[in-house]
């Protein structure tokens, strides 16, 4: 199992990167995916727990369930399909501290292919941070326009 964190603090209200962070449908107007839909929505309508996300960058969709949606502190999922995983669960926390927020992004993963735990955690690291970006940018932008 290979296993990663990535960190950042984003000039934004917690509850506003949450919004975006758990907005799976925007996903692709905010980073390089060429699309993001819902395939199920989830509790509460529609990101919340159980909604299933197909994120496409290349090839197959990725699909993704949402296990724990608590705002504006905690989001995780599990990967469903579309990579060559054999287990996939990620859990993303955000703490407030005053206009800021930190965001530590926890990923848990085994490859279904015999790939060195190094460069299996650089490419989901590289995934993760782009991803990160895009809702980083996105908060503060909003942030600065009042919300």
């Amino acid at each position: 199992m290979a296993t990663l964190t990535v960190n950042r603090t984003v000039a934004a209200p917690a509850e506003l990167v949450f919004d975006i962070l758990t907005d799976h449908r925007g996903y692709a107007r905010i980073t390089p995916l060429r699309s993001s839909t819902l395939e199920r929505e989830g509790e509460p309508a529609p990101n919340g727990v159980g909604a299933i996300r197909d994120l496409r960058l290349a090839g197959p969709p990725i699909r993704e369930e949402v296990t724990a949606f608590e705002r504006p502190t905690r989001f995780s999922y599990k990967m469903l399909s579309g990579a060559p995983i054999r287990t996939y669960d990620a859990t993303v926390d955000l703490a407030a501290d005053g206009q800021w927020t930190r965001v530590t992004w926890k990923v848990d993963s085994t490859p279904s292919i015999p790939v060195p735990d190094g460069a299996w955690v650089a490419i989901i690291r590289l995934v993760i941070t782009q991803l990160l970006n895009g809702i980083a940018k996105e908060s503060e932008r909003r942030a600065r326009a009042g919300g």
